[in-house]
Parts: structure tokens; sequence; C-alpha cells
């Protein structure tokens, strides 16, 4: 997770995954990712070892300020998911003028 002064940048790694099996939800300042991953095998394959992981998984991660939930972007390439979480102006610093 990567912090800018209006933007947060949470990069996942999600080898194996397709798009339609990732869920990403934002309440607040709290985004969930979550999915599954499966791996298909021949019907005659008879499995000897399995050394990658298969099911599902979910992760929630607390954003140290407000996001706006309506301008967040997601980009999904090659087993990285980009989740691009615009700060809230409501949450930005306000510069007050002194007469």
């Amino acid at each position: 997770m990567f912090r800018t002064r209006d933007e947060v940048l949470i990069i996942a790694e999600v080898p194996g995954i397709s798009k339609s099996n990732l869920d990403v939800h934002i309440q607040g300042n709290t985004v969930r990712i979550a999915g599954t991953k499966t791996i298909d095998y021949p019907s005659k394959a008879s499995l000897h070892r399995r050394e990658r992981l298969t099911g599902a998984f979910d992760r929630t991660v607390t954003i140290p300020m407000e996001i706006d939930p309506d301008r967040v972007t997601a980009e999904c390439h090659d087993g990285i998911l980009a989740l691009f979480l615009p700060r809230a102006e409501r949450d930005k610093p306000k510069s007050i003028k002194i007469s």
C-alpha cells in the first residue's frame, strides 16, 4: 500500500485468479479484497504432487484516510491487482485565509 497526498494505491498479487473471481468492496475507509482460486486438472490425470494453493481468500485493509468510493478504479494485469483509491474531498486539508 502506497500513499500520496490525494490517493492511496494498493497493489496485490493475485496470480492465477481471473478477474471474474475477484471481489473488491469499499465501505468507509475499509477495503476488502476477496476471491477464489481454482486449478483445473485433466479428468484422467493422476495428481502426485500439488504445490499451488487453491481455495477462497479474504483480506481487509483499513486506509488511514476517507476514500471517495465513486472515483475508485481497479486494474488487473498479469496477476497484479492495482486499486487506485482517491481521497475524499471532505477529508482533504483546507487552507484558511487569515484576514
